[in-house]
């Protein structure tokens, strides 16, 4: 068999290589094929100016791609040139998010022009949203001649089924029949080891300025919340995790492979399952005294705050003993009313006793943060800002590192606000493409696009003023500014 390309279709941030790709390169290393990787976000990042790249990304999220494929299409032909010379016989094909699919019609149409005879198998989260008729996006895409299969949900098995030659299952979806692969209950038994052997680090600008580099891993899949504007469930409908041991053999492996010592933890939640993330620090405890080469392991991930007699400040000892860095915690609003809303569940005065206890121990935080949500308030808008003020003093001694803003809230398809609209009181409006942002809420009828943007707006000036840092600011900016001005006021 000729090699395969593993091809991740992520244009989003050129931080670290994508989870996706090296579990691609995993499955192609577990049946014993040749393979070589492709990212199309760093094929972008290679090729594009700054400004390009930041367009590119706007265009995208607006579902206006072919409105500026003339300025770029010169990317896309190159990267496309370049895994035409190497002769695949297979495309392994991970699409992250659903807002891709512009970019994976366009790359994989080029892809069969110039491979007709390559087989395109297609799976990620991306595959298995639903589109406006009903169907995945993966029997899109089969309908249109741009694929010859899709995966719906965990690939760990059925992947290598396919690498080995097997093409009848029905699990593959070559009829376009939107089978889900039932999800995996054992994930220490099934769980496929991914391999970054082959991927190239090079051009990854990690946030954390790890000079070798960061990997990433997945510990477990699922979440134990049910957060109203998240849609995680939909790919994984239960949580299942995986044991310490499990995560701490794997961290090894991958030193070993590539002497990196950084990592990012992709789960919804890292602690997620509170005894498995503990059973996690301790034994990675023993392995750094074990191994000299992991004295300066870090790791870092997503975060649930929770009260003081779940998360006792030995537990906090014990993640920064184990090389625990920095964290990211969805805050999302400074009102309590609010997040109870959004079944955050979990209060400021828990949050409170969290960052005392990371500053305590020297561990950063990032606040995962939105304004807009449905049922938002101005007064529960005051007390976000007013929050900004009372931590102010654990950005000054380093507990929080910034604030990752999502700008105003987007309604993300198969989230339960989305599918509980109709008992919320929402409507979404018709008059503009991006149905995410265009919405009203008749019970909250004051909360219109303009007042969302100036909270937006409000919001970013506050925390300018506290002197947070908030990355991606330049980006979400490029982005308004092609947001149809019949939608939104423009302001400067």
């Amino acid at each position: 068999m000729k090699a395969v390309c593993c091809l991740s279709i992520d244009v989003i941030n050129a931080d670290k290589p994508p989870a996706s790709l090296a579990f691609l390169a995993g499955a192609c290393e577990a049946v014993g094929c040749d393979y070589f990787c492709h990212s199309v976000n760093i094929e972008m990042v290679k090729r594009l100016t700054d400004a390009q790249y930041q367009s590119l990304y706007s265009h995208i999220k607006l579902d206006t791609l072919n409105e500026y494929l003339p300025n770029i299409q010169f990317a896309f032909d190159g990267m496309v040139e370049e895994i035409t010379k190497r002769d695949p016989s297979i495309i392994l094909v991970s699409l992250f998010s659903y807002f891709q699919i512009p970019v994976t019609k366009l790359v994989l149409s080029l892809i069969k022009k110039s491979l007709p005879d390559a087989e395109i198998i297609v799976g990620g989260p991306g595959v298995s949203k639903t589109n406006k008729v009903g169907h995945s996006y993966g029997r899109q895409l089969l309908d249109q001649n741009i694929i010859d299969y899709y995966v719906l949900g965990e690939g760990d098995q059925i992947l290598l089924d396919f690498l080995r030659g097997d093409r009848t299952n029905p699990l593959f979806n070559a009829d376009g029949q939107d089978l889900f692969v039932p999800q995996i209950n054992d994930l220490d038994d099934k769980f496929l080891m991914p391999s970054y052997k082959n991927i190239d680090f090079s051009f990854y600008q990690n946030l954390e300025n790890k000079q070798k580099g960061v990997i990433s891993i997945t510990t477990s899949r699922g979440c134990v919340r049910a957060c109203t504007f998240c849609d995680i469930a939909q790919s994984w409908p239960r949580f299942r995790f995986r044991s310490g041991k499990s995560i701490v053999s794997e961290i090894m492996q991958h030193y070993k492979d590539t002497g990196i010592t950084n990592f990012y933890i992709t789960d919804s939640l890292i602690n997620g399952s509170v005894k498995s993330f503990n059973e996690f620090n301790l034994e990675m405890i023993k392995l750094k005294q074990e191994h000299p080469g992991l004295a300066d392991f870090s790791y870092n991930g997503m975060f649930i705050v929770r009260d003081k007699r779940t998360h006792t400040e030995d537990f906090f000892r014990n993640m920064k003993l184990a090389g625990c860095e920095s964290l990211a915690i969805g805050v999302e609003t400074g009102s309590d009313r609010l997040r109870y809303d959004m079944n955050k569940k979990f209060k400021n005065a828990d949050l409170d006793y969290h960052l005392q206890c990371c500053s305590k121990y020297g561990i950063k935080n990032f606040f995962l943060m939105f304004v807009g949500y449905p049922t938002e308030t101005d007064e529960d808008f005051q007390q976000t800002l007013h929050m900004l003020e009372r931590y102010q003093k654990y950005l000054l001694d380093g507990t929080i590192g910034g604030i990752t803003f999502s700008g105003i809230f987007s309604m993300i398809p198969d989230s339960p606000v989305h599918l509980n609209r109709d008992s919320i009181g929402i409507e979404i409006l018709q008059d503009y493409d991006n149905k995410s942002l265009n919405w009203i809420n008749t019970m909250n009828p004051d909360l219109n696009i303009k007042k969302r943007i100036l909270r937006d707006m409000a919001f970013r000036k506050r925390a300018a003023e506290l002197r947070y840092p908030v990355p991606y600011t330049h980006r979400y900016l490029e982005y308004l500014s092609h947001v149809s001005p019949d939608f939104v006021t423009q302001s400067d």
